[in-house]
């Protein structure tokens, strides 16, 4: 084993009825973009499929693989999805995103004539956040157009939320209130969503019909003020992914000894140093030198050094236990001690999303099967 990630598919399971419930009446849509935030698309798919009415990704392609995998629960592709895919797309019946009112609307409705039935379509309003979407001005004429379009269905309106993990934001009530002028003359019986996790958290008022759970649903917070407002209001998330892998070699080396490329790390005593078998290809950053830890025999150790393509270094000098072939967790926890995807996003300078989705499809996953 070079390293292997562990994946409690129950608890992802749990934190998917966590936040049904408190988010109700509103539903709870999981996102699985992204090899589901790292923690693998089908599997996470197959574990909370039942428990929802509907799963969202980001490209065709996932969408295709899930259909491949027997997953007939309906999907929403939030992101563009070539003209020449539409076919594809309207046949794997999954619900596309939508904010265009020209050749694209088009291309739109020649896919549903070819399929034999209206498209299913989420339309996009930019809130504020200058990606996707039409702009609000245009909703209005926009939104009746698709909902009177004979080769579409509006199944859904939407937006994202730019600075939501901020209890005092303004620009989310501004957004909110954007979102409100676009949607005022939509059916009621059309879907509303603009929360995602953080949202559907700190501002109940966003939950509308549906909150789109990304990050939550994997046992990982939005952000440090997200889980210190939630810890204080009594809920809680299950992080469901361990990162582990062995140490290779432990080398005894003297003081002012240097380790790895560049002679950056120099050891200032007498140290122990572990190399484990892998590196930045593998998912860890490569400034967790002299920033990030690991857990290795109950003890947190310092990576030190800079982090090679397939291998880096850890002053084991504190473990004294530390041999070849001793575990080490990176994300995880033993008998004494956690370390968190956030601990070591904050130490590398990044967030706990980038740590997850960045974790290669090479690297082993192996799963703890949801209960039913």
């Amino acid at each position: 084993m070079i390293a292997e990630l562990r994946i409690d598919l129950g608890a992802i399971a749990r934190n998917v009825d966590a936040l049904s419930e408190l988010v109700a009446p509103a539903r709870v849509v999981p996102v699985v973009k992204s090899n589901a935030y790292g923690h693998g698309l089908v599997e996470v798919a197959r574990a909370i499929a039942g428990r929802v009415s509907r799963l969202a990704v980001y490209e065709l392609d996932e969408a295709l693989a899930l259909r491949e995998a027997g997953i007939t629960t309906p999907i929403h592709v939030l992101g563009p999805i070539r003209a020449a895919s539409l076919d594809d797309a309207h046949t794997a019946g999954v619900e596309l995103t939508l904010w265009d009112g020209g050749s694209y609307l088009d291309d739109v409705a020649s896919a549903a004539h070819h399929g034999g039935s209206p498209f299913h379509v989420h339309a996009k309003i930019d809130t504020g956040v200058a990606r996707l979407g039409m702009r609000v001005a245009d909703a209005p004429a926009r939104l009746r157009r698709y909902a009177e379009h004979p080769s579409l269905e509006l199944a859904g309106v939407f937006s994202h939320l730019a600075a939501a993990e901020e209890m005092d934001s303004t620009f989310t009530r501004e957004q909110l209130d954007a979102f409100a002028t676009a949607t005022r003359n939509v059916s009621p019986d059309v879907e509303r969503h603009i929360a995602a996790t953080a949202a559907a958290m700190l501002w109940p008022e966003t939950r509308l019909d549906s909150i789109r759970a990304g990050i939550g649903i994997y046992g990982l917070w939005p952000s440090p003020e997200t889980e210190l407002t939630m810890r204080d209001r009594g809920f809680a998330l299950q992080p469901a992914l361990e990162w582990r892998t062995k140490l290779v070699l432990v080398h005894d080396v003297p003081a002012h000894t240097p380790v790895g490329y560049g002679c950056a790390y120099h050891t200032k005593r007498p140290s122990r140093i572990g190399v484990l078998p892998i590196g930045y290809a593998e998912g860890l950053p490569r400034n967790a030198g002299d920033r990030g830890h690991v857990l290795v025999a109950g003890q947190r150790c310092r990576i030190v050094g800079r982090v090679c393509m397939n291998m880096s270094f850890v002053d084991c000098t504190e473990a004294p236990d530390a041999l070849p072939g001793s575990p080490v967790i990176l994300i995880g926890r033993d008998a004494y001690t956690a370390i968190g995807a956030d601990e070591l996003a904050a130490a590398t300078g990044t967030i706990a999303y980038e740590i997850v989705t960045r974790l290669p499809a090479h690297v082993p996953r192996n799963y703890l099967v949801a209960a039913p």
